[in-house]
């Protein structure tokens, strides 16, 4: 098992709604759904694709399918008419948000959680 940890922000506000652990099989081709259990009432609900695409905003997620298509920092700047500095930090909100260490590894979670 995969486990990874999501810190999901409130809607409203800057505050924390939601700490999120989703555990992931090490099996290719598993298509399990995603459940959250209340850990003191063991009520579970099942999620679809739409809260695991909530986890990036629309910038963090336009920014990752370019990281995907192979462009770098400075070109990704270009196109979008923005910062280095801007692509960067949002590189690195991105990294943070999926719990992973590199552009590669946050394209292939994305990808597992029906981001991409």
């Amino acid at each position: 098992m995969l486990h990874r940890l999501f810190y999901v922000p409130s809607p409203i506000g800057n505050s924390l709604w939601l700490a999120l652990c989703v555990y992931i099989p090490w099996l290719f081709g598993f298509s399990g759904k995603s459940r959250v259990v209340h850990s003191v009432t063991g009520e579970m609900m099942e999620l679809g694709g739409q809260e695991d695409a909530q986890i990036l905003s629309d910038r963090e997620k336009q920014i990752l399918r370019l990281i995907d298509k192979g462009l770098i920092s400075k070109e990704i700047a270009s196109q979008l008419s923005i910062s280095v500095h801007t692509v960067s930090r949002h590189r690195q909100e991105i990294l943070g948000k999926l719990q992973v260490k590199s552009s590669i590894e946050a394209c292939r979670v994305a990808k597992e959680l029906g981001i991409l």
